[in-house]
């Protein structure tokens, strides 16, 4: 079965994405998202006091996790 593209799975978000829709792509709480972002792991953007993510940084952390699955030894 061949594997669906992370870049097609999340087509339907804009660009800049808010941190519940990065729970959402990603599966992960709030919590773990900011600390996602605390972290650099995702691409942040400030207005004012609202945070937001690029998708394409959410993208890439996507594409990473699953190349270290892939490549985990089981």
């Amino acid at each position: 079965m061949p594997k669906k593209s992370v870049s097609k799975m999340f087509r339907k978000y804009p660009d800049v994405v808010t941190i519940p829709q990065v729970c959402e792509m990603l599966g992960v709480s709030r919590n773990y998202a900011y600390t996602l972002v605390k972290q650099g792991k995702l691409t942040r953007l400030d207005l004012g006091r609202i945070i937001r993510v690029t998708k394409t940084s959410v993208i890439e952390l996507k594409e990473k996790n699953q190349q270290d699955l892939d490549n985990s030894p089981v």
